[in-house]
């Protein structure tokens, strides 16, 4: 299945709440806020899931009356889960990846109740859940409560539980919840671009749908938890530019546009580091069943229909009533 100019993606187009279009003055101002947030350590990410597996139970997690630790595959599942659950509600889709940032972060602290959450599945579907929430009330207009919760998750867990691993989360984090998103930097970037140069990228649709198609994919995988947001949305574009095919309608000046794009993020096009997320997100595409073009190729791809992502593989388990079935259990 290739990807076009034409290819439609059932994506949100509009900007989350509280993410106004952006100015040049301002979004420059708050491009380098962005820069210097993503580079703190309280913002970053470790591979928690190898360090979840050599956790040795001791005096903090002798009370759990089970060890199972988790893996990518609970990583997966609850992603999945909380895509479908802002699709059902008509939701934000960076709303899932605002809550996967808070997970991952929290995790990430290796306080003693992360540390109980790492080798506990119905807790880490508990945080996940919690998690989602938070973000949920931070990004959406929608009014929830930890009752809604309750019930998505069948009788799992009740209001009072979702509320405290909420204040668990919130306290281990510092109330440091406003962090820097893939989606925020690619929003940043393309109004940038879009006051510095006349390329058609800036104003295509059919380009956005296909960097924020990736930029979901990304927040499934378990490889980009430690990657800055900045250098995923710097990888997005890229593959995006790659496939828009010189001998389209709007003529793109790819050269053009991401030299602009370099000057603004200070960041190398070409480094390792950026070419290894560019690489893995065309790994996901493909996996989703999209190819782009080869990036030495510039011709005009056969267009194709593309449904929405939820997920980074093809998986028979995603819940799409909204709610946790059986089938969700971790």
């Amino acid at each position: 299945m290739n990807y076009s100019p034409n290819t439609s993606i059932a994506v949100p187009s509009s900007t989350p709440c509280g993410h106004a279009r952006l100015h040049k003055s301002e979004a420059s101002d708050q491009y380098r806020s962005m820069c210097q947030q993503e580079d703190l350590p309280v913002y970053r990410c470790t591979d928690y899931l190898s360090y979840a597996a050599g956790i040795i139970v001791d005096e903090d997690t002798h009370d759990l009356p089970s060890i199972e630790p988790i893996d990518i595959e609970c990583r997966v599942r609850m992603v999945e889960w909380s895509f479908s659950v802002v699709d059902f509600a008509k939701l934000h889709r960076e709303t899932v990846s605002v809550a996967m940032s808070l997970l991952d972060r929290y995790l990430s602290s290796r306080c003693p109740e992360a540390r109980k959450v790492m080798l506990s599945r119905k807790l880490y579907q508990l945080a996940s859940m919690s998690a989602l929430f938070v973000a949920i009330k931070m990004n959406e207009k929608t009014i929830v409560n930890a009752t809604v919760f309750a019930e998505l998750s069948r009788g799992s867990y009740t209001a009072v539980d979702i509320l405290r691993m909420e204040s668990i989360m919130l306290k281990s984090l510092g109330w440091r919840v406003n962090g820097p998103t893939t989606h925020g930097f690619f929003r940043h970037m393309m109004a940038l671009t879009s006051e510095n140069s006349q390329s058609s990228f800036t104003i295509n649709s059919t380009f956005t749908e296909l960097c924020n198609f990736q930029l979901d994919l990304s927040v499934g995988d378990y490889f980009f938890c430690s990657q800055k947001p900045s250098i995923i949305a710097i990888a997005a574009i890229m593959n995006a530019v790659d496939n828009s095919g010189a001998d389209d309608l709007y003529k793109f000046d790819s050269v053009s546009f991401l030299k602009e794009l370099g000057n603004i993020s200070e960041v190398d096009l070409f480094s390792i580091e950026v070419q290894s997320a560019t690489d893995r997100l065309r790994m996901l595409l493909n996996n989703n069943g999209v190819v782009l073009q080869p990036p030495t190729k510039r011709a005009t791809p056969t267009a194709t229909r593309v449904s929405s992502p939820i997920c980074v593989s093809r998986m028979t388990h995603v819940v799409s009533d909204a709610s946790m079935s059986g089938d969700s259990v971790l």
